[in-house]
């Protein structure tokens, strides 16, 4: 699947690191010193505490899928159909969830609980977009492999 087709994502003052670290092969998330809790989609503002001093943690090693859909409808008339989005959850990072496509498997082979390890590839507007490659791929987990 090509993941070039599509919109491209809104940078805004919140998102703007995390999309540099993403155009840098790291998929970073915001955390606050002041409670500890780590979140995503970045806000700028701490969910729990509402402190708006946060910084950004990188995630690193591999995560498990929590909940996935495979998506059948041809939205635009150059996507390729079927493929798998899935939302993925990582220990050491409790309640942060990060949505991709899942490569490496065919999309029916999703399930809850598979290992993930944290890819990039190319999205709309050229920004590189978060993905996710199945471990049962041979990819060793964690190895953070981004497509061409």
């Amino acid at each position: 699947m090509d993941a070039t087709i599509g919109i491209p994502p809104a940078v805004t003052e919140e998102t703007a690191p995390f999309w540099a670290a993403a155009a840098e092969g790291r998929l970073v998330v915001e955390h606050c010193p002041a409670c500890g809790t780590d979140a995503f989609p970045p806000r700028g503002i701490c969910r729990r505490c509402r402190s708006r001093a946060l910084e950004w943690v990188e995630v690193t090693g591999p995560g498990q899928v929590y909940s996935y859909t495979v998506n059948h409808q041809r939205w635009l008339p150059d996507l390729e159909v079927p493929y798998a989005v899935v939302l993925v959850e990582f220990d050491g990072h409790p309640g942060v969830r990060v949505p991709g496509r899942l490569r490496g498997c065919e999309p029916d082979a999703a399930t809850v609980g598979l290992p993930v390890a944290v890819g990039f590839e190319p999205g709309p507007g050229g920004q590189a977009i978060p993905s996710f490659v199945a471990a049962t791929a041979g990819v060793a987990a964690g190895a953070g492999p981004a497509a061409p």
